[in-house]
């Protein structure tokens, strides 16, 4: 049986019980101001360790360059990266006549192959290690068409590109070695680059992607399910999917990653992975990698933290009877529904009631900024957001777009109270995803109803200044062209427009309201694979945005 409660509370200090309003409006502010740390990029995790406690970092662990199929040189990738992640790695794919035959050098003069320029990437990776700023990974792509895709990983710099011609051998050529081998797009069908769980080891595989451009590899079927462009590869099937793995026992943690070609490292809405670790370094980073402290989001870097009986995910939990399960999270955007999964199948669904915010004083506020939508010209832009109070607490950049156009772009000076960016957004076309063609970003301020915020943003040579009161953000979303448009009754004034570019405030929301500390319980007999039942989280916001949580096995006594 299960008994679901919940309560607002501050990461790290659960309230269990029933919500009631007079609760809520005693821990609302409380959980505001713990929810998240003054930093840009990181913030603590529930759980500790010999006395120390995670931090939360984020990364993208599948992008690809010119140097195999991707866009954009090597060195801008690395910049790019290190401009808002915390973890990365360029993962292109490695030539091997027996493995992967696909030469590259063929596609465009000056074109070369990563195995030409593997040195060149190691000693790019050692250049750009900044230990508590930024870690790159050494790492490559085994495009293996029969075994499934898999990426390669060193803890160390020094390591060689191994390519033997089947996944047993990579395996076996890798045991002695500090190195990861990561599936991904596993859902495709098995023999047609999806991942064949008969060749599975858990140690070098301490984690699966579940999510990136390709879509979704959670089931077959689903939100954004696999079917790329090159449709020789899709759609998905059910034999390699995240849950066929699960159900035949394997213990793997979850990520995702955007396997970027045609954008840049972490590009939004492709998906990201965030790992629990004790500091930002190669060595810490391995430990976590290896203990599946590591979870997915599609996009919004929603903090989200599960736990039974208190052993964190990623955890092997003998079973002790009752089983107290709990979520806690700090979304983006509403949360529509949080999912308990227990052996694949739906344990337990939450559905967020959105309260009313009390006045107490100082509030957290999280909304986006966007603009873009061009379908004439692409642009630059240059803009800035200021507090006449308060301050801000995160900015994160939420760029889409190629390489040549993110490169230099981002934020320009961040303090407390102001920030400025620019971006670069591609021509709008027609048959594309409109989101592609507008940039982000992600703001949390903390002010009172009586602050102002300022917005002013360029593009190219037309400037809009936008005054906002808190009360605004929180009401409804705000629309402004670059042009002046006047009033008219013409249908087709459209075409008179010089410009369509324009930006978007969107609807903002409380930080109190999008944090969840939710707890149930489970005391039914373990059914699972081979004596083990299995629980994952599902978290989905209402704008599409979502984070699967690494499983935690509970094994029978």
């Amino acid at each position: 049986m299960s008994n679901f409660n919940s309560s607002t509370a501050s990461a790290g200090h659960g309230r269990h019980g029933a919500c009631t309003r007079r609760r809520f409006l005693q821990t609302a502010a409380l959980a505001a101001t713990a929810s998240s740390s003054i930093s840009t990029n990181s913030s603590l995790s529930a759980g500790e360790e010999d006395g120390k406690p995670e931090r939360l970092f984020w990364g993208d662990l599948h992008t690809h360059t010119a140097l195999s199929d991707g866009n954009g040189q090597p060195e801008d990738h690395f910049e790019i990266a290190k401009s808002h992640l915390d973890f990365w790695a360029m993962t292109d794919h490695a030539f091997d006549k027996e493995v992967f035959s696909l030469d590259y050098r063929k596609f465009g003069t000056g074109r070369r192959l990563l195995n030409e320029d593997w040195q060149r990437i190691q000693r790019l990776c050692r250049e750009h290690e900044d230990p508590g700023r930024f870690v790159p990974l050494l790492g490559y792509e085994w495009t293996n068409f029969r075994y499934g895709h898999h990426n390669v990983y060193y803890r160390d710099y020094d390591q060689p590109i191994r390519m033997p011609s089947t996944l047993p051998q990579l395996y076996e050529s890798l045991k002695n070695v500090d190195a990861l081998v990561i599936p991904h797009h596993p859902g495709y069908p098995v023999g047609i680059c999806g991942k064949d769980w008969t060749f599975h080891d858990e140690r070098l595989s301490p984690f699966v992607e579940i999510y990136s451009l390709h879509g979704s590899s959670e089931t077959p079927e689903g939100i954004t399910p696999l079917l790329t462009t090159g449709s020789w590869m899709g759609p998905g099937g059910a034999e390699g999917c995240v849950q066929a793995g699960l159900a035949r026992g394997h213990k793997f943690g979850i990520i995702a990653s955007t396997d970027s070609h045609g954008d840049h490292p972490g590009a939004y809405d492709l998906g990201l992975v965030a790992a629990y670790a004790k500091d930002l370094t190669r060595e810490s980073l391995w430990e976590a990698f290896y203990r599946r402290r590591v979870y997915a989001v599609t996009g919004d870097r929603i903090r989200l933290d599960f736990s039974i009986n208190g052993h964190p995910m990623g955890s092997t939990v003998r079973d002790a009877g009752k089983r107290v399960l709990r979520v806690s999270a700090v979304a983006w955007n509403k949360v529509e529904r949080v999912e308990i999964i227990k052996n694949n199948s739906i344990f337990h669904t939450f559905t967020q009631p959105m309260v009313d915010r009390p006045t107490l004083g100082k509030m957290r506020v999280r909304f986006f900024v966007e603009g873009g939508w061009d379908a004439r010209a692409e642009h630059d832009w240059a803009a800035s957001l200021a507090l006449t109070g308060g301050r801000i607490l995160h900015a994160i950049p939420c760029f889409r777009g190629h390489v040549a156009g993110r490169a230099g772009t981002g934020i320009s000076d961040l303090a407390d109270r102001q920030c400025q960016w620019t971006w670069k957004t591609e021509k709008a076309r027609y048959d594309g995803l409109a989101r592609r063609y507008a940039d982000a970003m992600a703001f949390e301020v903390e002010c009172s109803e009586h602050d102002k915020l300022q917005l002013a943003v360029a593009c190219d040579q037309l400037k809009q200044d936008l005054p906002l009161a808190p009360g605004d953000i929180l009401r409804t979303s705000t629309i402004k062209y670059m042009e002046n448009i006047p009033t008219t009754n013409d249908g087709a004034y459209w075409h008179n427009m010089k410009t369509c570019a324009k930006f978007k405030v969107h609807q903002g929301w409380h930080t109190d309201q999008l944090t969840l500390d939710l707890t149930c319980e489970d005391d039914g007999p373990v059914q699972g694979p081979n004596g083990t039942d299995f629980y994952y989280v599902r978290l989905v916001q209402r704008n599409g945005q979502r984070a699967w949580s690494s499983p935690i096995w509970v094994e029978q006594a």
